[in-house]
């Protein structure tokens, strides 16, 4: 009896491995995919495709949306309609994921991140924009805006990572219970060379019932675009590599929360109150140190907002954009 029900335990788990090996896909299959008709690609400064969308009204103020970690510009695809009437959208597919998946370079810094922000407006030829992010994003954002002060009209901050300093033990940490089974194991140095080829769809499934609130979201159909953008060629050691200790210490390093004073643009600050990945509560340190900051908590609403309730975040950012911005609120639709 023991013996059959060892062969049929071994049996079962060789099962779950092998259907969880995925090898990589060639870029153009995945761009065949999954490229939109707003789907835009140029050479970054290192020869390096970069992906990102150009939508919306070109005549109206510019926003650039980043995603966060292991998300694409299609975490914006519910909002953008809603902002489009009124805005210039640009959605950039940082280095390492989405469509511009692994660069030539092999660097993924926030340094990186944000000179692809600027030679991306570089290439649009847009000299002063708003920039929003999500979660990873939103450090980016804010770093951005502190670096090229010159260039920034208004930060949007969507469940962003702060300056590390305060909430540790609110803040997104891949030992807590409720982070992605993926991001638990990503740290195990032996299993960086299995989880290259070991990338079961499940894991997409279980990451967005983590970062959804409304559980009626996390489906199928987006689970399989997490999973196929991952497994462009390239793109899983370039996620892996981001937690080596040198590039993750860069990704999440402790800044002081003064610097956040020198942020001298209107702030508009959305968080999710049932946030699973970075607590609620770690947006008090942007209402606390930004001398203008408009501060929205959400309830019944997880770490991305702009996707769980699109059209909250759109008012509110048309509402932002009229009190803060009137020399750009002048060109809105008010209808």
């Amino acid at each position: 009896m023991l013996k059959w029900l060892g062969i049929f335990v071994s049996t079962g788990l060789s099962l779950f491995l092998v259907t969880g090996i995925y090898f990589d896909q060639s870029r153009e299959v995945i761009e065949s995919r999954h490229s939109v008709p707003e789907s835009r690609f140029f050479e970054g400064s290192d020869g390096s495709r970069i992906h990102f969308l150009d939508q919306g009204n070109r005549e109206h103020p510019a926003i650039i949306f980043l995603h966060g970690f292991n998300g694409s510009v299609f975490n914006f695809d519910r909002l953008v309609p809603l902002l489009s009437a009124n805005f210039r959208l640009i959605s950039i597919d940082l280095p390492g994921f989405g469509l511009t998946g692994a660069v030539s370079s092999g660097e993924y810094s926030n340094e990186v991140f944000m000179s692809t922000v600027s030679h991306v407006a570089d290439y649009l030829g847009i000299d002063e924009f708003s920039v929003a992010g999500n979660s990873m994003g939103g450090g980016v954002a804010w770093k951005y805006a502190l670096k090229y002060p010159e260039r920034i009209d208004s930060l949007i901050l969507i469940a962003s990572t702060g300056t590390g300093k305060r909430y540790d033990n609110a803040s997104v940490s891949a030992k807590s219970s409720s982070s992605p089974i993926a991001w638990k194991l990503i740290p195990v140095g032996f299993l960086k060379d299995f989880l290259a080829l070991y990338t079961p769809r499940f894991f997409a499934t279980q990451g967005l019932k983590t970062v959804f609130y409304n559980q009626d979201l996390a489906t199928g159909k987006l689970a399989s675009q997490y999973h196929e953008l991952v497994l462009m060629e390239g793109s899983r050691e370039a996620i892996l590599s981001m937690f080596s200790a040198q590039r993750f210490k860069d990704l999440s390093r402790s800044t002081s929360p003064e610097v956040l004073s020198r942020i001298d643009v209107p702030t508009l600050v959305i968080h999710g109150k049932e946030d699973r990945i970075i607590n609620y509560k770690s947006s008090e340190i942007f209402k606390d140190h930004i001398p203008i900051v408009v501060t929205k908590i959400y309830p019944e609403t997880g770490h991305l907002p702009m996707y769980e309730v699109p059209e909250r975040v759109a008012k509110d950012i048309t509402d932002f954009f009229s009190e803060h911005l009137p020399h750009r609120s002048v060109l809105l639709n008010k209808d």
